[in-house]
């Protein structure tokens, strides 16, 4: 699969407002594994990580699902097309500073990632919509089988799989958390959430790798598991930060809704108003004001024809794509991107008939 045609097949994070109100976008699991008898690759050569390479590609390769996967050595890749993966969790930063020897491996109908010799020579990631993380355990619990059917992994019987990171020894997984937090973010509350989490063994980091990484509203809560720590323990923990985290967003948005002065209000209008009329629209402009209609609907001041559910996935997609072209874009150093970006906007809206409510729900 090519590069641009596995773009098309964009992954996008589905609302799942049952459990979350919307807040929880999306689950990843993180899977490491090393062969034994190599280097880590913190201290491996490149002959060492070719030869990782030659052993693991091959297995992967015949495994069902991945003969028509996109591969590609990182020296292959682009700064801009890095750029691109990382705003789509494809690829990780420590993987994006990669080169000879490292490989990703994205299929184009399994929610998964692989990668060879990032941190460590295998790092599997697994995808789920909304809060559920016990989909991604078993996908990798499924995917780790298959490939021990012909790789053997360093394992010990006291500590577990072994890692070149000491906390994620064991069972190997680590957890993560896609968090909309507009509420959080307006209000000037990250910095206290984010030492409150350090309390927790938890911690949060904007969901934008670039120089404007702050804008969207969008943010990764992750586990930071230590070596007693089971699976179990670790899901179940984690489990009840990221309910605290949306029970909190939810109390700061309804304070800033009920607040005389229509702040929120305002902000939200105001982010509309900017995407119907504007000419040029810088991204951070733009993950702004996509944040702030996400949350008009969900508080229902703006209605549109489509269900919810819809028109969320729809803003979801159109905020990636855009981010995703940005990333491409920039590369070139295209003089039109901001008006592109803008024509954009106006058509997502003319697309969508909607209209606003003077009332929240």
């Amino acid at each position: 699969m090519k590069f641009d045609t596995m773009l098309k097949s964009t992954l996008f994070w589905e609302p799942c407002r049952n459990t979350t109100e919307g807040v929880v976008l999306g689950s990843i699991v993180r899977m490491v594994r090393n062969l034994s008898g190599y280097s880590f690759p913190g201290w491996s050569t490149q002959e060492s990580r070719e030869a990782v390479a030659q052993t693991i590609l091959p297995v992967i390769r015949n495994l069902r699902g991945f003969k028509t996967a996109f591969y590609a050595e990182m020296t292959e890749l682009s700064y801009g097309k890095r750029r691109a993966l990382l705003t789509r969790k494809q690829l990780t930063p420590c993987m994006a500073a990669r080169q000879d020897g490292c490989h990703i491996i994205i299929p184009q109908k399994k929610p998964v990632l692989l990668m060879v010799n990032e941190e460590e020579h295998l790092v599997a990631h697994a995808f789920q919509n909304g809060l559920n993380f016990d989909n991604g355990i078993a996908m990798l619990d499924q995917l780790d089988d298959e490939l021990q059917n012909e790789l053997h992994f360093a394992y010990s019987s006291q500590n577990g799989y072994l890692t070149s990171i000491p906390s994620e020894a064991g069972d190997g997984l680590q957890l993560y958390c896609i968090l909309h937090l507009p509420g959080l973010t307006i209000a000037n509350m990250m910095n206290q959430v984010t030492k409150a989490l350090e309390k927790l063994h938890v911690s949060i980091s904007p969901y934008f790798s670039d120089s404007q990484d702050d804008t969207g509203h969008l943010f990764v809560l992750f586990s930071i598991p230590g070596p007693e720590d089971s699976i179990e323990e670790l899901l179940g923990n984690f489990t009840d930060v990221v309910h605290h985290m949306v029970r909190r967003e939810l109390q700061v948005r309804r304070k800033l809704l009920a607040d005389s002065g229509l702040y929120l209000q305002d902000a939200i209008s105001r982010a509309y108003g900017l995407l119907t009329n504007c000419r040029r629209l810088s991204i951070k402009e733009l993950r702004d004001a996509v944040s702030l209609l996400r949350l008009g609907t969900l508080q229902g001041l703006i209605k549109w024809e489509e269900n919810e559910h819809d028109i969320l996935i729809a803003l979801n997609l159109f905020g990636l794509e855009q981010a995703t072209l940005t990333a491409i874009a920039e590369e070139n150093g295209d003089p039109e991107l901001c008006l592109k970006r803008a024509s954009a906007a106006r058509d997502f809206l003319n697309n969508h008939p909607h209209h606003f409510s003077d009332t929240t729900v």
